[in-house]
């Protein structure tokens, strides 16, 4: 019986450090991936912040039209705007045509223009930019120029009207594999230290510029 069992263990022994290198080769999979992963997305995170960073200091009109029309008699107002122009910063397409700029607007009366503030934008790719943005028309006046007025004050305006729209501060950033990253951009206005904070995979990391 002994000389089966040291038959039987002698057997298994090889099998024994098979199965460790095995796991230990797991381990240094599972543990490198986050790794990379994290690099990488520092990487996005560092050159999403440069190219906004530079398009929100060159206070670059944005040409947009409004897909839906404007009425200022009901609260809370909501109008969604449409790129009409893909936006380069440094060779890069930041912001793609089409992509989708989502606003509100208050219930004025009275006056020729309609204020309307963004709040986000969406891509196609599945981008998502958390922003704060003002409207202004083609000739660099604020808001959205009304066709007609109500009775009561209240201001309309019509669909498809050619407007630019400025970025003035982004808060965050929503990339494709529903990695969310808070960006702490400089307003136009306030050049701080902005400070960036990653959210993914279980993972928090701050960066420093």
């Amino acid at each position: 019986m002994s000389h089966f069992l040291d038959q039987l263990c002698k057997f298994l022994m090889p099998l024994q450090f098979a199965f460790l290198r095995i796991f230990t080769f797991l381990i240094i999979v599972s543990t490198s991936m986050p790794l990379a992963a994290k690099a990488q997305e520092q990487k996005w995170v560092a050159e999403t912040f440069s190219l906004l960073s530079n398009l929100i200091d060159e206070q670059r009109m944005i040409p947009v039209s409004n897909e839906n029309a404007l009425d200022t008699e009901i609260p809370g107002g909501f109008v969604k705007l449409i790129v009409s122009l893909p936006v380069t910063v440094q060779n890069v397409e930041i912001i793609p045509r089409h992509t989708s700029v989502m606003c509100s607007y208050q219930a004025v009366r009275e006056g020729n223009r309609i204020p309307v503030t963004c709040y986000r934008m969406l891509t196609h790719e599945k981008y998502d930019f958390r922003i704060s943005a003002r409207v202004y028309d083609r000739q660099g006046g604020l808001g959205i120029p009304a066709d007609r007025q109500k009775s009561n004050g209240a201001l309309q305006a019509d669909h498809a009207k050619e407007l630019q729209l400025v970025i003035e501060n982004v808060e965050a950033v929503s990339g494709r594999a529903r990695r969310t990253t808070r960006i702490e951009l400089p307003s136009a206005h306030n050049k701080t230290n902005s400070r960036l904070v990653v959210f993914g995979m279980g993972r928090i990391v701050q960066l420093m510029f």
